[in-house]
């Protein structure tokens, strides 16, 4: 949660780094990727480390000092290399949180339970996407050193955090090697076919991936576009559109956590393209108040497609190769972050209106398909 909301804490501010620093839409874009260029290359390497290292608080550690350093960047930065160098940090941080992290909330769980691990890690996730927002929001409506003081709140959570894990050790839940033969026979699922692993393992980041460019070129974009082309000129308003939609990402996976991961799935990507829809319609119309309930419907299916996908990944990584299958699963989401850099040079050189109808068609085309196919990859229950 600590990694995320410090990701998710520049997402008002970008227009002030960009009207102060005279970036073009595509830089202001690429300070934000920077973050995901760290991300990435944390979690290719800690994917690995996470399934070899007993301890996983020797990765969790390392990766909230990170973190850390990273928001004392932000805090002090007054260029674009700094600006760069704080969010690659925070990226590398977050990244690596993520892999050792979520392998350590399925190692806690007994092996019924891995629904309630995804439910948990995701819930972490949104939680620190609404907070990261409203953060910076309030800082930036009070006049309180917006460019400063919410990033020094990110290192007093994260100092504390991490005291805490460094006194808590990380006890693990017995395995089905552990459990008596009749028990793991019971909670151990059937193994599916490598081939039908590999696909549903390929549509759940492909999901991931989209949906995450969709909620990214919002955190990265949001408060541009909503002042170009619904003229809200309150960045702190439309960065609270984010939180918004970490809100009702969050309800849904409450809600969705007893459903069958398929069922989520289906659903969530329904509910996600019926919302964008209604952001096409808010566009059109220069309704500011329909895009509202745009990205309200959009949360409703950005949070249940992330959790169906999410449990669909947990069901069918192989113990041994479950942290490393939960780093490629996030690695998708992260290379969809990309999409606010297309934005960003669509929106230099063609215009906003056409930069968001090109996201926001796309990632609707994506959504149907993600259903089409769901149905012949996924039974019903499963």
């Amino acid at each position: 949660m600590t990694g995320v909301m410090g990701s998710s804490v520049p997402t008002p501010l970008y227009p002030l780094y960009q009207a102060r620093l005279h970036l073009p839409s595509f830089t202001t874009t690429a300070i934000f990727f920077a973050y995901v260029v760290g991300v990435l290359s944390a979690l290719l390497i800690g994917g690995r480390l996470a399934d070899r290292v007993r301890d996983r608080r020797k990765l969790m550690l390392p990766a909230l000092g990170m973190v850390a350093m990273g928001a004392v960047l932000l805090a002090l930065a007054q260029g674009l290399g700094m600006l760069l160098a704080g969010r690659l940090l925070a990226g590398m941080g977050t990244g690596t949180l993520t892999g050792a992290a979520n392998a350590a909330l399925l190692d806690l769980e007994p092996p019924q339970h891995k629904q309630r691990a995804a439910l948990f890690g995701t819930a972490a996730f949104t939680l620190g996407s609404i907070l990261g927002p409203i953060l910076s929001g309030l800082a930036l409506q009070s006049g309180f050193y917006p460019l400063v003081a919410p990033f020094l709140v990110i290192v007093s959570i994260t100092l504390a955090a991490g005291y805490g894990l460094w006194r808590q050790p990380l006890r693990r839940a017995a395995t089905p090697a552990q459990t008596s033969p009749s028990h793991a026979a019971h909670a151990a699922p059937r193994a599916l076919p490598a081939r039908r692993v590999a696909q549903l393992m390929l549509l759940s980041c492909i999901s991931l991936s989209i949906v995450w460019g969709v909620g990214s070129s919002l955190m990265a974009m949001g408060p541009s576009l909503g002042e170009k082309l619904l003229h809200i000129h309150d960045y702190a308003l439309s960065g609270y559109a984010s939180s918004l939609l970490a809100a009702c990402a969050g309800a849904a996976q409450f809600f969705s956590q007893r459903a069958a991961s398929s069922s989520a799935f289906r659903y969530g990507n329904m509910v996600f393209a019926t919302g964008l829809a209604c952001a096409i319609a808010s566009l059109l119309l220069t309704q500011a108040w329909l895009m509202g309930v745009a990205v309200l419907i959009t949360g409703l299916g950005f949070g249940a497609a992330f959790i169906g996908a999410a449990g669909i990944v947990n069901q069918i990584a192989p113990p041994q190769r479950r942290g490393l299958m939960v780093s490629l699963f996030y690695i998708a989401g992260y290379i969809g972050n990309a999409w606010p850099m297309l934005l960003g040079i669509i929106t230099d050189h063609i215009g906003p209106m056409t930069a968001a109808m090109t996201l926001l068609v796309t990632a609707i085309a994506a959504s149907v398909c993600f259903v089409a196919v769901s149905r012949t990859l996924l039974p019903a229950r499963a």
